[in-house]
């Protein structure tokens, strides 16, 4: 369909032709070329490059010069993923909120930077979380506070949210909310739940998935069920590489899987896939450690 994009947003794709206007829904839209300023031009090509820094700066530049409401919301989209890269993850809460707050079901849900498993974040961080989580006219804020405040002394809280948002009147935000609620099921979960996660997964927007893929990976190792666990795992850099440090771990823990089963050359790929594809990575560390230790030491690691 060629023509000219008087807008796209949750409520579609409204496209001018020489046959008048046409709106197409947002689900049915695969692609979309336009028109690019230079600003922008730049901007993806340092994304492409893998410089994200300078893409960020670059996107940054380019919101401020394009005029198009459209475009600027998809630029902030792009400006979320390169934070989400850089580990700037209040700033890439505040930009998703901006998208929200002018599209609540914004097409471009899936650049939320929700957190997935537990790890250090700084008192700042913990002090946004507390903030969003406040924000009931938003539910998109009350699900990424709930993320990050899930294992701290408000989890009790943020639990009590999460299943809140997973019975509301948003599908999207009911369904990662659903699939947020795993991460403190699956330390008891038996194969039978995890098996039914992974169905629910299978119905949601593939888009939507890579974080319930984790969960549901760090269940079956939970279980000892190691070869599930790295395919779980598997799925995400495959699938959902953009989300780069879910990724990045996901592959180290399945090269851990790998190294249970006894299958320490494969694992041993995985590492290096990870040191060359996401050298940005807090994981990169502990990658090549892994890189450089005997043979069966992982074996006897707890995960």
């Amino acid at each position: 369909m060629t023509g000219t994009i008087v807008d796209y947003s949750s409520a579609g794709l409204v496209i001018e032709t020489g046959g008048g206007s046409r709106t197409f829904p947002a689900e049915n839209v695969a692609r979309i070329e336009t028109r690019r300023i230079a600003a922008h031009e730049k901007a993806a090509s340092l994304l492409a490059a893998g410089d994200f820094p300078a893409s960020l700066a670059a996107y940054r530049a380019a919101r401020e010069q394009e005029t198009r409401p459209w475009v600027r919301r998809e630029i902030t989209a792009e400006i979320v993923w390169c934070c989400r890269a850089l580990g700037q993850l209040t700033a890439a809460a505040s930009e998703f909120l901006l998208l929200v707050r002018a599209d609540p079901a914004t097409p471009y849900f899936d650049c939320i930077p929700l957190a997935w498993y537990a790890s250090a974040q700084s008192a700042q961080l913990e002090q946004d979380a507390r903030t969003w989580l406040r924000q009931e006219s938003t539910p998109a804020a009350v699900l990424l506070g709930a993320s990050y405040l899930l294992p701290t002394e408000l989890g009790g809280t943020a639990l009590d949210r999460l299943r809140k948002l997973s019975t509301g009147a948003d599908k999207t935000i009911a369904q990662l909310a659903l699939t947020q609620t795993w991460r403190t099921a699956a330390v008891s979960a038996d194969a039978g739940q995890v098996a039914s996660w992974e169905r629910t997964l299978e119905s949601m927007p593939p888009r939507l998935r890579a974080g319930g893929y984790y969960v549901a990976g760090q269940a079956w190792a939970r279980l000892g069920e190691w070869e599930k666990s790295a395919l779980a795992m598997m799925r995400i850099p495959i699938l959902h590489s953009r989300d780069r440090q879910l990724a990045a771990q996901a592959l180290l823990d399945a090269g851990t899987a790998l190294e249970k089963l006894g299958r320490r050359e494969e694992s041993l790929g995985l590492y290096r896939e990870l040191l060359k594809g996401y050298p940005e990575s807090p994981r990169v560390a502990e990658a090549q450690a892994r890189l450089s230790q005997p043979a069966g030491a992982a074996e006897g690691k707890s995960e």
